[in-house]
């Protein structure tokens, strides 16, 4: 008999000796709070959030359409069908459908390409691709005179946000430092929804000054393009691209030239921090025969591309949609005195709640607030829902604005951001590009289904259905949380290596920030030989 301690495997004894054993590279700034971390690189973070005018130039260039569609000069050139019960011109309800569905269409065919793009060429040539399709999207509505010109618009701009996934959410994911990488992708949620900010505001300029000349929506546009221009020529490739490429001086460039001159920062050190990280993902990968597609069928990596998935898909699946694709021809339909104004006040709303998204991100957590952001957003789609039984009148156009509102207040501190960083931090760093594809493959199918089928059950041409819809949501809303509370973990303040190990002890998502792990030891050793 031996009177040695048995180390049970995944204990915390066993992850305290890996730590010693195995020497992990921690990096210097491991322990620093999220505060001292934006204040010591803000280079780094500023060079972020330029990323993140993306977001801005896709909120308002890729929302027009859906936007515009209550503009009495964009109804006179595209309208084909007269109203059943007023008799007035319209546009006809299926092309709508087509409008929002199409783009997502395109959007997924795109992501057959969109990860072996990121792959081989790097993150910047996804980004400068989606500069081109949004660009070209822009001039085809610029001459457009039917309804099928604006379809092949919807197209192309379809191309570019199914690059959005692969390119600027990776890119965000590889350059931030785990204290503030929640934040800085809330920033892309941030300016995705100022750039629906703006568009409504121009809408709603258009509307009180010459509401018929509706190509100057289209017109205005060009000036994102201008904006995002700038960070596309300044910023590098990503040094983690950099690094899975072997081009290591390349890596540590690139890693300087967004990092800057910082005090006490050893790049050397630093960067043998992410390459270990590059080179312990792509070995996880290995152990299963390849680091391409197949290894995504692992039973491990295969839960992570659903977990990515999950946040992502119920932004359409929550009422999305509804709240935000059809937003001003809802409250038209609704009986909303003014909706363009209704439209503005819950953009508004919207733009506050991210604001507050970016402390209770990384302060309560991913996990309660997807749980108990997707509660909320339940039970208001059931009261827009029970709205629709009431005769329309100025009160009950009042109560929908403000429901929705309270809505996008809840959405913004949850969904919004954690839907894109569920895309990345869930996956694997070797293979985070091709379960972003799957991922936004996923969401984007979601979305043709609702982008076509939410104006048909709000027409009168067909469904009918008006503020009833707001129950299909909730109750489509109800059934996905299930998945979302047996698998979606807890990803705050961990780093790429811990959440890997995470997942390759398989703790259950509630215990993920609970769980000791090698780096928490490996900080606490580091803390213990520095006393």
């Amino acid at each position: 008999m031996t009177d040695e301690k048995q180390i049970k495997p995944g204990s915390a004894e066993e992850v305290e000796l890996t730590a010693i054993d195995h020497a992990l590279p921690v990096s210097a700034f491991a322990t620093w709070s999220r505060g001292q971390c934006v204040r010591k690189f803000w280079r780094l973070y500023l060079s972020g959030i330029g990323v993140c005018v993306a977001g801005m130039y896709a909120g308002y260039a890729n929302s027009v359409i859906g936007s515009i569609v209550a503009n009495q000069g964009f109804i006179n050139q595209y309208g084909t069908v007269r109203d059943p019960k007023t008799g007035v011109l319209a546009l006809n309800a299926t092309h709508i459908a087509l409008w929002g569905a199409l783009y997502f269409v395109t959007a997924v065919c795109v992501q057959a390409v969109a990860s072996t793009t990121a792959d081989h060429f790097g993150r910047k040539f996804n980004m400068w691709a989606i500069a081109v399709f949004i660009t070209t999207s822009i001039i085809i509505q610029c001459f457009s005179k039917t309804w099928w010109q604006i379809l092949v618009a919807r197209a192309v701009a379809g191309l570019a946000g199914g690059l959005m996934g692969t390119s600027c959410m990776v890119y965000l994911s590889e350059i931030a430092l785990p204290q503030f990488r929640g934040a800085l992708l809330a920033a892309f949620s941030m300016a995705f929804a100022l750039g629906q900010v703006f568009l409504a505001l121009g809408l709603k300029l258009l509307q009180e000054t010459s509401p018929l000349k509706f190509r100057h929506m289209f017109y205005s546009e060009f000036v994102f393009t201008g904006l995002w221009l700038i960070p596309l020529l300044y910023l590098p490739e990503s040094p983690a691209w950099y690094c899975s490429k072997g081009r290591h001086d390349e890596a540590k460039k690139s890693l300087r030239k967004l990092v800057g001159n910082v005090e006490g920062y050893e790049i050397e050190h630093e960067y043998s921090v992410l390459r270990y990280e590059s080179e312990h993902s792509k070995h996880l990968a290995e152990t299963v025969g390849s680091t391409d597609w197949k290894a995504l069928c692992t039973k491990n990596n295969l839960k992570r591309c659903i977990i990515a998935t999950l946040p992502f898909t119920f932004q359409n699946v929550c009422g999305v949609p509804l709240m935000f694709g059809y937003t001003v021809y809802f409250f038209q339909l609704a009986g909303v005195k003014d909706p363009f104004l209704g439209n503005l006040i819950k953009q508004m709303v919207l733009v506050v709640g991210i604001l507050t998204s970016f402390y209770t991100v990384d302060k309560v957590g991913r996990r309660a607030l997807l749980l108990y952001g997707g509660a909320a957003m339940c039970v208001i789609n059931f009261a827009v829902g029970g709205l629709g039984f009431l005769e329309p009148t100025n009160a009950s156009g009042i109560a929908l604005v403000f429901l929705c509102s309270l809505w996008a207040f809840v959405y913004a501190n949850s969904l919004a951001p954690i839907g894109w960083i569920s895309l990345v931090e869930s996956s694997s760093p070797q293979l985070r590009a091709k379960t972003t594809a799957i991922a936004v493959t996923i969401q984007y199918c979601t979305g043709i289904l609702f982008s076509y089928t939410v104006p048909l059950m709000l027409s009168d041409q067909n469904a009918g259905w008006g503020q009833k819809t707001g129950l299909f949501f909730g109750g489509t809303t109800l059934v996905y949380l299930i998945p979302c509370i047996l698998l979606f973990p807890e990803t705050k303040g961990r780093t790429y290596n811990e959440l890997d190990e995470l997942f390759e002890r398989g703790v259950p998502a509630w215990k993920f920030a609970s769980t000791k792990t090698t780096q928490d030891a490996a900080v606490e050793q580091r803390q213990a030989d520095e006393k």
